[in-house]
């Protein structure tokens, strides 16, 4: 039987990659650090390894028996280099690695340049890698984007836009990027490739204020902010009352659009629309 060991399972996008192999014949690892809430980890036909993937030698012993690796981990935190010399040591060849799109940002953030050196560690290895960008994850209470303007919009009649907010971007399910990573995991086709996952189509901030307040059946009423003010206000104040940070507020202006026709060839990947992922997003508020 085949086995992976999957890092980063107890996060977000974790869980919904877990939630897919549990349904393959797969016997499944996960690399979980000791302070990590495992409680419905481990109700699940998963092995759990403690490990910090800061520690060559922890991700090592786990890669023991084990033919495929994935790493929901974000590159972000540096442990790369770490990751694929443990790859190396263990004879093990095949792995996925989830990076982002936000390398393609103009700004010039430390997580940012921390994730391109990560892709370039990967693609020099000699493993045989599969790199996935995903764009802007969302899907449960546990995704920290669209849930939370849903709540927000859900409780104030009064929801503040950054500049025009007409910048496009793709938002993309949770399941989707989930979906994307078993694929290629499993076709060879993917190997030495790197796979930008995005929602189906390209929406502005406007628009999906709109199909949210629709959804929530919400009147609301839009103020518009100049970029200027914004910035202060998230730097200062850490947020503008959507938690919204001073880089995210730096990147609101920036359009984020994505050619998924790579994913879509080579691994059969066929997202939800906006207007269907938040669909989803409802009902999960409704069950609250």
């Amino acid at each position: 039987m085949t086995t992976v060991l999957i890092a980063g399972a107890t996060g977000f996008l974790g869980e919904y990659v877990i939630r897919r192999l549990l349904k393959s014949s797969l016997e499944i690892s996960a690399f979980v650090r000791p302070t990590s809430d495992i409680a419905w980890l481990s109700k699940q036909d998963v092995r759990l390894i403690p490990g910090d993937l800061s520690q060559g030698d922890d991700i090592q012993n786990a890669l023991q028996g084990v033919d495929l690796f994935i790493t929901v981990a974000s590159l972000g935190f540096g442990h790369a280099p770490n990751i694929v010399n443990a790859l190396i040591e263990s004879g093990v060849r095949r792995a996925v690695f989830v990076s982002s799109t936000s390398i393609f940002s103009k700004l010039s953030t430390s997580s940012k340049s921390t994730r391109i050196q990560a892709e370039l560690v990967i693609a020099e290895s000699g493993l045989d890698y599969t790199i996935i960008r995903p764009t802007m994850i969302y899907g449960s209470p546990r995704d920290r984007n669209i849930w939370r303007l849903v709540n927000f919009v859900n409780k104030s009649p009064i929801v503040p836009i950054i500049g025009r907010g007409d910048a496009m971007q793709q938002p993309v399910y949770v399941d989707d990027v989930a979906q994307a990573i078993i694929s290629a995991a499993q076709y060879d086709l993917s190997i030495g490739q790197s796979y930008d996952i995005a929602g189906a189509e390209a929406i502005s901030f406007l628009d999906i204020l709109n199909l949210v307040s629709t959804a929530l059946g919400q009147s609301i009423n839009k103020v518009h902010i100049p970029y200027v003010m914004a910035k202060y206000a998230s730097f200062l104040l850490g947020g503008l009352g959507l938690g919204i940070t001073f880089e995210q507020v730096l990147r609101f202006g920036e359009e984020k659009t994505f050619d998924i026709s790579a994913a879509s060839r080579d691994l059969g990947y066929k997202p939800l629309s906006f207007e269907k992922g938040l669909a989803h997003e409802i009902q999960w508020l409704r069950k609250l």
